[in-house]
């Protein structure tokens, strides 16, 4: 977790991390004093990567609370 933590917090990303455990959040919290060298770097953009896009239809269904695109969306951006 600390390296995926690490990678995201250098690519310059948000990221929310949950936790209840102290040890834990202590953990999540050491990334600020060191980096990821050239070739973790490397191996980390060679993992073949997925966007993931959630279409509309995706949240309407007939047993769901949005049965249709016009209950989903009221128009406005």
């Amino acid at each position: 977790m600390k390296i995926c933590l690490q990678w995201v917090y250098e690519q310059g990303v948000g990221c929310i991390v949950k936790s209840y455990n102290k040890n834990r959040m202590k953990e999540n919290l050491d990334i600020f004093d060191w980096r990821l060298n050239s070739e973790d770097l490397k191996k980390i953009s060679e993992i073949p990567q997925e966007k993931l896009r959630h279409g509309a239809n995706d949240f309407i269904h007939d047993k769901g609370p949005y049965k249709s695109l016009k209950e989903l969306w009221d128009g406005e951006i």
